[in-house]
């Protein structure tokens, strides 16, 4: 066992913990992202990323609390929260409950848990097509904090001095920047130079809409041979989806998948990790070249979450790779056959992370390739998390 392994195997231990004064009333304890810090709460979608990692260490149980404070904060808020506290439910993050529960079950093998997960499960998707709905049917990210402009104001306030937002602007446009911001949260990527201008908004975004594909294939499959009407209902709408994946957010040029303004009837041409999302749930074209995005994010240290647009002031853009990104990237790349590819990423990062580790004792939130982790927007976390449990896995990959 390496130090770092040492180092990970202590920290689920060490991080654990319960509810607090200021948490909502979690059924269970759980495992935030971090042990020390700003993000000692449990947050959504990093979440399933720590789950990985827990059930590698053996501690699938704990993996299956995690799930549980989730379903029970989705009961509480109506949706899974962007973090399990009070005001937690501002916005939500990537749909990832669908995964966790399928991670959980492979694990556990408990029928009777998986039947109550997967109605929670129906509950999160419903939110989401409910409240998340854009005019050409695919989904997009928002807030629920949309019709309070008190919040709003409040948001832009946090949040100007982070990415230098003009504190002077009219009210007005605070809130509609506040609106766009809060999607860009909601995402995961707060903040990204992925939209040109803030505009999150106006787009259906291609990595939640693959999440929601990838729900909807799941819930269609476990309803067969149970529920035959809830079962055609899922597939008609994985049908349905990838029908207007296809008819808006392919680039037959570039060959690959973006997302989709549909206020100016474009894709975006940024390239960024969101792009192996379609790949990760296995419906993109075979004839897709998800050879050309990794080419373009490729670092010696990883993949970077969006090409250089010029603008290096967010920190879910150039130059900074993050743990979520390089476990999407490697499963898509394994999913296409990009083999070498995705061994070389694997390589990468492990070493990234073994060599920082090496030199701080420390794993990061982020990095760059050159193993630097440096402030931006706010000071950079020590993390566990989804670094750790990307580590775990891409680890074993390569010692398979």
């Amino acid at each position: 066992m390496t130090q770092l392994d040492a180092f990970i195997k202590q920290g689920w231990i060490e991080t654990r913990s319960v509810a607090g004064e200021e948490d909502l009333p979690l059924p269970f304890p759980f495992v935030p992202p971090c042990g020390t810090g700003d993000f000692k709460r449990l947050y959504y979608w990093d979440t399933y990323f720590t789950n990985v990692g827990l059930i590698m260490d053996g501690h699938a149980e704990w993996a299956r609390e995690n799930v549980d404070n989730l379903l029970f904060a989705l009961d509480y808020f109506g949706c899974v929260p962007n973090y399990t506290r009070e005001n937690g439910a501002t916005c939500s993050q990537p749909p990832l409950l669908g995964l966790m529960i399928q991670d959980v079950y492979a694990a556990l093998g408990d029928d009777a848990w998986l039947a109550k997960a997967v109605l929670g499960l129906e509950k999160e998707y419903a939110f989401w097509m409910s409240n998340r709905i854009t005019p050409i049917g695919l989904n997009q990210h928002g807030t629920n904090a949309k019709d309070n402009r008190d919040r709003l104001l409040y948001y832009y306030s946090l949040v100007m001095k982070r990415i230098a937002m003009d504190e002077n602007a009219p009210e007005e446009e605070q809130i509609r920047i506040a609106l766009n911001l809060l999607a860009e949260a909601e995402s995961g990527e707060d903040f990204t130079p992925r939209y040109e201008n803030h505009n999150a908004t106006e787009y259906a975004q291609i990595d939640l809409n693959s999440h929601l594909y990838g729900v909807e294939r799941f819930l269609s499959d476990y309803y067969r041979g149970k529920n035959e009407e809830k079962s055609a209902y899922y597939q008609a709408q994985k049908e349905r989806r990838l029908a207007l994946i296809e008819r808006y957010c392919y680039n037959e040029k570039t060959g690959a998948y973006a997302d989709y303004n549909f206020v100016q009837n474009k894709r975006n041409n940024v390239v960024c990790a969101a792009n192996f999302l379609p790949y990760f749930y296995g419906f993109a074209r075979k004839d897709s070249k998800i050879s050309a995005i990794y080419e373009k994010l490729k670092t010696r240290g990883g993949v970077v979450s969006c090409e250089d647009t010029g603008d290096r002031n967010y920190q879910w853009g150039y130059p900074y790779i993050w743990a979520p990104h390089q476990y999407f990237a490697y499963v898509a790349l394994k999913n296409y056959g990009e083999q070498e590819r995705a061994a070389e990423l694997c390589r990468n990062y492990t070493d990234l992370l073994s060599n920082t580790f090496d030199k701080t004792g420390f794993l990061w939130e982020r990095y760059t390739e050159d193993g630097n982790a440096p402030d931006l927007e706010y000071p950079t976390q020590k993390m566990l998390g989804w670094t750790a449990g990307v580590y775990n896995c891409f680890y074993d990959k390569l010692n398979d």
